[in-house]
């Protein structure tokens, strides 16, 4: 089933493809593109498209959505990554780093996943505690002692 678009693009061709030429993010650039195509003609069909441009049917109908809520400023906007939360969230990562730069700091995983405990209550695995500090805290308790 080909589901033809209906959508007002009230940019220019030239406007488009100016913006097109601008953007440095890949993804909004396919988003642009695929306006662009629609505006010019070159295809009429969500399905179409969304085999131009590399993608599925519902995200380029998605985009689509965005653009009639939002405009340009709307297909453009950011957003949320999505996923799993945080383990340890973003304020008491930055007090661990902080406490990791002390002197005093700590002297084994065992003692950050205890402090972490009583610090906000968060029960994390050693493992978990060991992987954050060393990847993405990038210190090593060795080296500090």
């Amino acid at each position: 089933m080909v589901c033809l678009v209906k959508l007002e693009i009230k940019e220019s061709p030239e406007e488009l493809k100016a913006l097109l030429k601008s953007l440095k993010e890949s993804s909004h650039k396919k988003r642009i593109q695929a306006l662009y195509w629609l505006k010019i003609g070159a295809s009429n069909s969500i399905e179409h498209i969304a085999m131009l441009v590399g993608c599925h049917r519902t995200t380029v109908s998605r985009w689509f959505s965005l653009y009639r809520r939002g405009e340009i400023e709307g297909l453009l906007e950011h957003n949320k990554k999505s996923g799993r939360p945080r383990k340890i969230p973003l304020d008491v990562e930055e007090k661990l780093r902080l406490k990791l730069q002390q002197p005093e700091g700590f002297s084994s995983y065992g003692e950050v996943q205890l402090w972490l405990k009583g610090l906000c209550g968060m029960d994390i695995p050693y493992a978990t505690v060991y992987k954050y500090v060393r990847t993405r805290l990038k210190t090593n308790l060795k080296k500090l002692n």
